[in-house]
């Protein structure tokens, strides 16, 4: 034991999780982002994308121009990145350009909306985001709900908002809905 090397031992031992973690870091550029990225730059109302670590959560954010089919744009996203990353090991983060007088009608519905998420009182919930909005002088909007998701969509000139709201499955947990 008098002639062992503990530097030599110690080296080689970091130089090996180095390579490791080397290894991990290219494996995840090479097979995993730069086809994320480059799916998802080709659809056509993305403007931008980034993709960044957070723990465990890969995020992506993405800019999207002013679109007619948001929730379809919103899907199309969703299921390059579920091809390649699976369910539930991202987020997503969407951009527009949204201004504080758009920022501004949201808040004023977006206790609506989340009430219509929980409750499922839908219909009512269109009424109540449509007055809330025409008090704010907005009369370009989209509101669609579909089984994962309520999703708005305002307009007002060259600004744009979009907001998506993930519906709860009531119906697994035991609720009524």
């Amino acid at each position: 034991m008098k002639n062992f090397k503990w530097t030599i031992t110690v080296l080689a031992f970091v130089l090996t999780l180095a390579l490791s973690v080397g290894a991990v870091y290219l494996r995840q550029t090479q097979m995993v982002n730069e086809p994320l990225f480059k799916r998802i730059s080709e659809l056509e109302s993305v403007e931008t994308v980034s993709l960044n670590q957070d723990g465990n959560l890969q995020v992506i954010t993405v800019k999207l121009s002013n679109v007619n089919d948001f929730p379809g744009i919103h899907r199309q996203v969703n299921d390059e990145i579920s091809r390649l990353l699976g369910q539930k090991r991202y987020r997503l983060v969407l951009l527009d350009e949204r201004d504080d007088a758009l920022q501004s009608a949201f808040y004023a519905v977006h206790l609506a909306l989340y009430e219509g998420e929980r409750l499922g009182n839908f219909a009512e919930m269109g009424d109540r985001v449509s007055q809330g909005l025409r008090s704010f002088g907005v009369e370009n909007y989209s509101l669609f709900v579909d089984s994962e998701y309520i999703y708005i969509q305002i307009q007002s000139g060259d600004a744009y908002l979009y907001e998506v709201i993930k519906r709860n499955d009531r119906q697994e947990a035991g609720e009524r809905v």
